[in-house]
């Protein structure tokens, strides 16, 4: 299951889907496919030489034997010469050196080869060819096709074009599962939670989505016959089987949270929300007649949304909330309809983040804060809201 926002026009609108598969695996094939012919073409293109240079060379090297490796190898994607050759300085010390990626190739056997030393070993001592278009094409359009990417979704998320929500679906059955408290609580400072909160099941799951084929790799390269394919393999499978570590540094799960993107802030003085780029305010509780928390539950899905009912007077006084009135909600496939004399906040809240605003509400302000259930119908019926009285 999967939460988020989907784009409507200023705002958007909260979403709980399944993972889309589909999309995921096309992405990743994606990139795999893009870094492997960046990674290819720049391999290629560092070990092009032209005419040797003798008057350069640090020693002569003689050609002893030379192995095909590939497919996949430190190269990238494609078939290489590594070739081994008896290495003579001019000292007239000999000894034995593997040149990589088609520094000497079969057509060298029996020629004397001028070799210069480099930092990491000897390369052959040969002028640089011209680079060629194919050999920089790839990443160009690999970094050309990000930046693309970002513009288009940047602009679908940010333009200025309201669509009416069509909502598909009704809401039935709505139940009070928490009434109001008593009275305003005594708690201070304040807290800030975010929607998406990261649990310890996505981040494994995501975890070890990444580790099972990082561990075939592995295996494979275990296997490989070629030193080369085994070097490589065996490198990108322990990257992979490593996901725990950098998923961890360059996910929320690291601080709990992304909270420095998308979150609701609930105080002593009020409470507030922050998107980065959309609609962000700050309430007080004057202006707050109620906050309300739906779950929405359909076919193994779980939808949570946070619903604020504002006194006539905030409502005057707020007409930057227009946006978020009676704002819809998207539950699987179906379109649900916003709540009637509410403006809802533009984002799905997983179980842990409810949690978390039920217990800031019960600091705070639990006389403004109710709970409710509710089950959706497919039907053509028009929608039935949640009124604030009901029960």
């Amino acid at each position: 299951m999967s939460t988020g926002t989907l784009s409507r026009g200023f705002e958007s609108v909260p979403v709980v889907r399944r993972p889309q598969w589909g999309r995921i695996v096309l992405a990743a094939t994606l990139v795999v496919v893009s870094l492997a012919g960046v990674w290819t073409a720049v391999a290629r293109g560092t070990y092009r030489h032209g005419p040797d240079q003798p008057d350069r060379a640090y020693a002569i090297a003689r050609e002893t034997s030379c192995e095909r490796i590939g497919p996949v190898s430190r190269g990238g994607i494609g078939f290489y010469w590594s070739c081994t050759a008896d290495l003579t300085t001019d000292e007239g010390v000999i000894r034995s050196v593997r040149f990589q990626l088609n520094e000497l190739t079969p057509d060298d056997a029996g020629k004397p080869v001028p070799v210069w030393r480099s930092s990491d070993g000897f390369r052959r001592a040969a002028g640089k060819e011209p680079v060629v278009w194919w050999s920089v094409a790839p990443g160009i359009a690999f970094f050309l096709g990000i930046a693309v990417w970002s513009t288009l979704r940047r602009r679908r998320k940010l333009r200025h074009r309201v669509t009416p929500w069509q909502p598909t679906t009704r809401l039935v059955m709505p139940v009070c599962v928490l009434a109001p408290g008593a009275g305003p609580g005594t708690g201070r400072g304040s807290r800030k939670i975010a929607p998406t909160d990261w649990s310890a099941r996505r981040y494994w799951r995501l975890a070890g989505s990444i580790m099972v084929p990082g561990a075939i790799v592995a295996i494979a390269g275990s296997l490989a016959g070629s030193a080369d394919a085994r070097e490589i393999l065996t490198t990108l499978g322990l990257m992979a089987l490593a996901a725990p570590i950098w998923l961890f540094c360059f996910t929320p799960r690291s601080y709990r949270s992304n909270s420095n993107a998308t979150a609701v802030t609930i105080s002593a003085e009020g409470i507030g929300w922050y998107r980065r780029g959309e609609t962000t305010f700050m309430l007080d509780w004057a202006e707050v007649a109620e906050i309300r928390l739906t779950a929405i539950e359909h076919d193994g899905l779980v939808l949570r949304v946070i619903d604020l009912f504002l006194t006539e007077e905030g409502a005057a006084r707020r007409g930057e909330l227009r946006g978020l009135w009676q704002l819809g909600a998207q539950l699987g496939d179906h379109r649900l309809p916003g709540e009637k004399g509410a403006y809802r906040l533009p984002e799905a809240f997983t179980d842990a983040a409810a949690q978390q605003v039920r217990s800031a509400m019960a600091v705070f302000r639990p006389d403004r804060y109710r709970e409710f259930t509710a089950a959706v119908e497919a039907s053509g019926a028009p929608p039935t809201p949640i009124t604030r009285g009901a029960t």
